[in-house]
C-alpha cells in the first residue's frame, strides 16, 4: 500500500478511535451532548403557557411579608388593590417558603427567624436562594444594616428600606411581577439545575418527560417519587421541586 494512503488511514482511524472514546467518557460522566455532538435539549416541551394581564396576574401570584412589626408593612393596602398577600410576624413554615408556595417574598432580616437560623432572616434568605435562585425574594429592613453581611443582601431580588410608602413598596412589587415572573426564566433555571452531573442522561429524560407529561395533561406530578430512584442529593432534589412547582403555576 501507498506509504501515504497508509499514513491518512492511520491518521483516520485514530481520530475516529479517539472521537468515540471522548464521546463515550462524556456520555458515563452524564453529559447532555449526543454522540453527534449536538447538546440534547432539556425540558424539550412545547407546551403553551397560558397569559394574563396584570389585574389577574396580580391576583394569582403568591405573596408572603415576613415581618415582625405590626404596620410596617401595608398588607390591607394590598389586598385592597387586589394583591392575594399573606403575613406572618415570623417564619411559620419553612418548608412552605422552601417548596415554591409563594412566589414573592418579603422577608424582614431581623427578629424573624432566630428560632431556625442563628442568622436571623439573613440566614432564610441565603438558604431559600441556595434552594432556588429563581425565587423571587425582597430584602425588608431599616436603612441602615450590617455591612459585613453584603453577600445576604446581594441575593435578594430587590430591596425595601423601613420606613416606606405604599406606592413606592407597590412600585417595586409591580416590577419584579413584570421583570421576573416570566415562565422563561423558571425554565433556564431548571435546566442549569438539571445539567448538574448528579442526573444520568437517563434520569434527565426522565424528569424531561414527566414534566412534559405534566404540562400537557394539567395533572399534579409525583416529583419526589421519580427523584428519588436517582442519585442525587437532598438539596438538588428540593431544587428541582421547588423551581419545577412555580413552572407547572403557568401552564394551569
Amino acid at each position: 500500500m501507498d506509504p501515504i494512503l497508509s499514513g491518512i488511514i492511520s491518521t483516520s482511524a485514530a481520530g475516529l478511535v479517539n472521537f468515540i472514546a471522548v464521546k463515550l467518557f462524556n456520555y458515563s460522566m452524564g453529559s447532555t451532548r449526543n454522540f453527534l455532538w449536538q447538546k440534547q435539549e432539556i425540558l424539550s416541551f412545547n407546551g403553551k403557557h397560558k397569559t394574563y394581564d396584570f389585574n389577574e396576574l396580580k391576583k394569582r401570584i403568591r405573596i408572603v411579608v415576613v415581618d415582625d412589626e405590626e404596620d410596617s408593612f401595608p398588607v390591607k393596602l394590598f389586598q385592597t388593590e387586589g394583591y392575594a398577600i399573606d403575613k406572618w410576624e415570623k417564619v411559620l413554615d419553612y418548608g412552605k417558603l422552601e417548596s415554591g408556595f409563594y412566589d414573592i417574598i418579603v422577608l424582614d432580616i431581623q427578629g424573624v427567624a432566630m428560632h431556625i437560623s442563628e442568622d436571623d432572616g439573613l440566614g432564610v434568605l441565603e438558604s431559600l436562594k441556595s434552594n432556588n435562585p429563581a425565587q423571587i425574594i425582597i430584602a425588608f429592613s431599616q436603612h441602615s444594616y450590617d455591612l459585613s453581611k453584603s453577600r445576604f443582601w446581594e441575593l435578594a431580588d430587590e430591596k425595601i428600606a423601613k420606613p416606606s410608602d405604599f406606592l413606592k413598596m407597590k412600585k417595586i412589587i409591580d416590577n419584579l411581577i413584570v421583570t421576573k415572573y416570566k415562565p422563561d426564566r423558571y425554565i433556564n433555571t431548571l435546566r442549569g439545575v438539571l445539567e448538574n452531573k448528579e442526573f444520568k442522561p437517563a434520569e434527565r429524560k426522565s424528569i424531561d418527560k414527566l414534566i412534559t407529561n405534566t404540562i400537557n395533561s394539567g395533572m399534579k406530578p409525583d416529583l419526589e417519587k421519580i427523584l428519588s430512584g436517582t442519585n442525587a442529593s437532598l438539596e438538588l432534589i428540593k431544587q428541582v421541586i421547588s423551581i419545577s412547582n412555580t413552572i407547572f403555576k403557568f401552564f394551569q
